[in-house]
């Protein structure tokens, strides 16, 4: 055994008075980590240490899946620079314009800045991060080389995404991407609005999954675009999917354009993007009518997540790293309350783990599940998502990731 986690708790089920969970039942366990893998799971009373494993005193703490940044720009924060204030633009074109010039412009190196975003994340329990990062001509690869070789000299997990912001045909990008995919670092092929950007979705989203094919990589678009522009992409992108076999393996961010699918179609798509496991990434935008309806799309099993996204950069002066915070913010927005909504809530930042599942029916951690969990003195995981709890500890794949 590399490692034992001692003196942790685990939640076995819920508390009840009657039909209300008023709180967790939770035991005293020690976690064997084995190559970065939870290899037992035995009760404090019948662990015995061995001579040859780290151990570190959980402190009775509470054990939570770590969290997973699903979206951010680890290239594009200017963390760690004097401040000012988001720069006036008359049009998205004119901001990812000028957005390159300003940041090239910055004292501190890109490398530095994403470190910079990087710590204020950590201390929220973040634990893999999902990186956009920009490839067009402006940039060639200098950004996508310094952010891998940023995470690579990290203990987090990390995946990211080949980010053709100025439009993948409007800049003639696709070579720079194959070029990115060669390196074999990159886990998506990104994109941004094709219908408006490109003014040729579907040859843009074409590209796109033939790209993604080629470099066996999955997808993660950043949709914006409203109504008919909306609609006619996310259409699109469920019609390769399927023609493209990448069930599971597509994302869409933001997918504002959700909210414009009405009666019939509504459910024929919110179904499809569930069958063919079509994932939905949102950062909780609070302006009227912006954010998707993600308890609904839920309801039809899609699979939904949170993302930090913009954080002091060109596109916001906002922004404070936390994850916790997002997901206070989604709590606010679709009024959830109970014990059990606020434990399940928890898996919009952990890609779906969550201790208990509705029924309070145990379902993590397991032996063989990867060794990504956080410490948090909250009592429970629904105190822990509604009071923002305070992280002592994280690791992923067994390796120290934070240390308050």
């Amino acid at each position: 055994m590399d490692l034992w986690l001692t003196n942790v708790q685990l939640e076995t089920s819920y508390l009840k008075e009657g039909d209300w969970s008023y709180g967790t039942k939770t035991e005293n366990k020690a976690i064997g980590i084995n190559d970065g893998k939870i290899a037992e799971i035995v009760p404090m009373t019948e662990w015995q240490a061995s001579s040859e494993a780290t151990i570190i005193d959980g402190e009775n703490q509470l054990l939570l899946p770590g969290l997973i940044e699903k979206h951010c720009h680890l290239d594009k924060s200017k963390l760690g620079t004097p401040w000012r204030p988001v720069t006036p633009a008359a049009s998205l074109v004119e901001r990812f314009e000028t957005e390159i010039p300003q940041l090239d412009a910055l004292p501190l190196s890109i490398k530095g800045r994403g470190q910079a975003l990087i710590d204020l994340e950590l201390p929220h329990g973040a634990v893999m991060f999902r990186s956009h990062i920009d490839i067009e001509p402006m940039t060639q690869l200098r950004y996508f080389d310094a952010i891998t070789e940023l995470v690579a000299e990290q203990p987090f997990g990390s995946e990211l995404v080949l980010f053709p912001q100025h439009g993948l045909l409007r800049s003639n990008a696709a070579s720079l991407i194959e070029e990115a995919l060669a390196t074999g670092k990159a886990s998506f092929i990104g994109g941004v609005d094709p219908y408006t950007l490109d003014q040729d979705y579907k040859t843009s989203l074409r590209t796109t999954f033939e790209l993604a094919q080629k470099g066996h990589v999955g997808i993660d678009l950043h949709l914006h675009d409203r109504q008919e522009a909306g609609r006619a992409t996310v259409k699109e992108m469920i019609r390769l999917t399927k023609e493209f076999n990448m069930q599971g393996k597509v994302a869409i961010s933001h997918a504002f354009g959700l909210n414009d699918f009405e009666g019939a179609e509504r459910k024929e798509v919110f179904q499809a993007l569930a069958d063919l496991e079509i994932h939905i990434i949102s950062s909780i935008p609070i302006s009227p009518g912006t954010i998707p309806p993600l308890k609904e799309l839920q309801s039809y099993g899609v699979a939904v997540h949170i993302g930090c996204d913009n954080v002091y950069d060109s596109w916001s002066s906002l922004g404070d790293g936390s994850l916790q915070e997002k997901l206070a913010r989604y709590l606010e927005i679709f009024a959830v309350k109970s014990q059990e909504d606020l434990t399940q809530a928890l898996g919009l930042v952990t890609d779906g783990k969550v201790p208990l599942d509705k029924n309070g029916a145990q379902q993590w951690p397991k032996v063989g599940d990867s060794a990504d969990f956080l410490l948090t003195p909250a009592a429970c995981t629904a105190e822990f998502v509604a009071r923002k709890g305070f992280v002592s500890k994280s690791f992923y794949q067994g390796k120290n990731v934070f240390t308050a």
